[in-house]
């Protein structure tokens, strides 16, 4: 055997050694993403078990209970649920509410996950599998066989490693200051946190920029940015930014809710108010259902993963 040769064998036993490893790695990601997507398929019967309680959630308001035995109101079937036990009834079924939104919109996204990842294992296999046949003809392994499947062996493995370390990327990004949607062309900001409400409602906000918060509910402040001399933003983006601030409040587990909106120079912070808490003078209303950022912006958030 030449000395080529030798060396090729050599870098292509390292590198079946990495493809063990990713394969591994990668049969665990899948493992996960099967379990996100079985869970976000259940989406109808957790909208159903909240539902469920919410009609219980009158007489059983106390904390503690692991599980109950209840009667599917949309099957009429008793079912065995698992509950919080330091959530009450009520609290609970928003938590079903929430898993069976969450279920809806992650599931097309999680079979879009699973389909990549598996198509990424299926390639890594046939790698793994060329490698075998060629460390196993040793002597007679082709140079120009032994060259082509390293390279294609390398190339495999460093986009995977480049999608992972991408994937930490966007994990380890610092959060930024609000949430900022742009809907054609006006930019909305929305609040995070109470501090950061005061700090969007009171410092960012400029006067003609319309502020709005969704009436009798904890929630996020939000903010249409106006440019100078601008008309009221068209009736779709003030609808549109009111169902958002319906969603990032306690009230987005209801059907409608009312919103607040108003200039932000008709907002004020009550001398020792504490955060999150403002004052308007005036106001006009609007009634809209909750909806997610991702149900405005479906493309958006399908590109990213």
């Amino acid at each position: 055997m030449s000395d080529t040769n030798e060396l090729s064998l050599s870098t292509l036993a390292e590198l079946k050694k990495n493809l063990h490893t990713h394969l591994q790695k990668s049969n665990k990601k899948l493992e996960r993403q099967k379990e996100e997507l079985t869970d976000s398929r259940k989406h109808t019967w957790f909208t159903q078990i909240g539902d469920s309680l919410m009609v219980l959630s009158t007489s059983i308001q106390k904390r503690g209970n692991q599980s109950i035995t209840l009667q599917n109101v949309h099957t009429q079937l008793q079912e065995e649920v698992t509950l919080n036990p330091k959530l009450d009834i009520k609290e609970n079924a928003e938590l079903f509410f929430k898993k069976g939104k969450k279920g809806k919109r992650g599931a097309e996204i999680s079979e879009k996950k699973v389909e990549a990842t598996q198509a990424e294992i299926d390639s890594l296999r046939i790698l793994q599998s060329k490698a075998d046949e060629l460390l196993k003809q040793k002597d007679d392994a082709d140079p120009v066989s032994l060259e082509k499947l390293i390279s294609e062996i390398k190339n495999a493995l460093g986009e995977t490693q480049n999608q992972n370390q991408g994937d930490r990327q966007k994990k380890n990004e610092p959060s930024v200051p609000y949430r900022h949607y742009t809907l054609d062309g006006w930019d909305i900001y929305i609040g995070k946190t109470d501090s950061q409400n005061d700090e969007l409602s009171i410092h960012f906000a400029r006067p003609s920029d319309i502020w709005l918060h969704v009436a009798g509910h904890a929630g996020s402040h939000v903010v249409i940015r106006r440019p100078k001399n601008a008309e009221q933003p068209p009736k779709d983006v003030l609808e549109k930014a009111a169902m958002m601030a319906v969603w990032f409040s306690k009230a987005k587990h209801t059907s409608y809710s009312e919103v607040h909106y108003t200039e932000a120079r008709f907002v004020r912070k009550r001398r020792h108010a504490p955060a999150g808490e403002v004052m308007i003078d005036r106001h006009k209303s609007i009634r809209v259902s909750p909806k997610s950022p991702q149900e405005i912006f479906p493309s958006s958030f399908l590109s990213d993963d």
